[in-house]
């Protein structure tokens, strides 16, 4: 098992950030990380990986592990003052996200779920995912 530590993700700006993700809550089932740079908790950006196992009867041949990611980046916004002169605080603006979830059969060897992520991280380098992601456009 692998120990709670801080997490460093780089953003993707021309002169990319580095955001650290610190371990806010754990459990045997979830773990929840917080980049805590924002002022406010409403602003802190969020990683939460979570692990459910397979119910029902051992011998079921459908039996899956489910993995799921989520990385949340909520955008604030400060609206104008109010008719005192006092600036209200921030407001969630709207909160771009990732989910990606793993299905992992059971009865799945670690090299093939070692392919299926390494796959699925190269797929974030690829064209097809960039034109989608940040151009809202498909290959047709």
């Amino acid at each position: 098992m692998p120990a709670v530590a801080n997490i460093t993700l780089n953003d993707g700006k021309a002169t990319p950030v580095a955001h650290t993700f610190e371990p806010a809550r754990t459990s045997a089932d979830m773990a929840t990380y917080e980049d805590r740079a924002a002022a406010q908790y409403i602003g802190y950006n969020k990683l939460i990986i979570s692990l459910k196992r397979p119910t029902g009867p051992s011998k079921q041949a459908s039996r899956n592990i489910f993995v799921d990611v989520r990385l949340e980046t909520p955008i604030l916004e400060t609206l104008g003052t109010n008719d005192a002169g006092l600036t209200p605080a921030p407001t969630v603006a709207y909160r771009p996200m990732v989910e990606v979830r793993f299905t992992l059969p059971e009865r799945s060897l670690a090299q093939e779920r070692k392919d299926l992520r390494t796959m699925i991280a190269g797929l974030f380098y690829q064209a097809v995912l960039y034109e989608a992601v940040e151009k809202f456009s498909i290959p047709y």
